[in-house]
């Protein structure tokens, strides 16, 4: 059986895209990611999250222990949603 398509086999051509192509690949594509998160520690309820080159921090209102400097998980959460 023929294994799905996946990042590297794909376009780096800006705008081409393998699911505008008139046939699909009869495997599939799949797609991977590699998120890597942790508590900092000594900052209460801050959390560290990277993938490729980007960080993003996150944070819990002071009512739950946070210090409410970055957006709670959940607002990551419902922002990615809106992406």
């Amino acid at each position: 059986m023929e294994k799905p398509l996946g990042n590297e086999d794909l376009s780096a051509k800006p705008g081409e895209r393998v699911i505008d192509k008139p046939e699909l690949p009869a495997a599939g594509i799949t797609n991977e990611n590699e998120a890597f998160t942790e508590v900092v520690a000594g900052e209460l309820q801050l959390k560290r999250g990277t993938v490729g080159k980007f960080e993003v921090f996150c944070d819990e209102p002071a009512r739950i222990g946070g210090t409410d400097k970055y957006p709670s998980p959940m607002g990551y959460l419902a922002m990615a949603i809106g992406f």
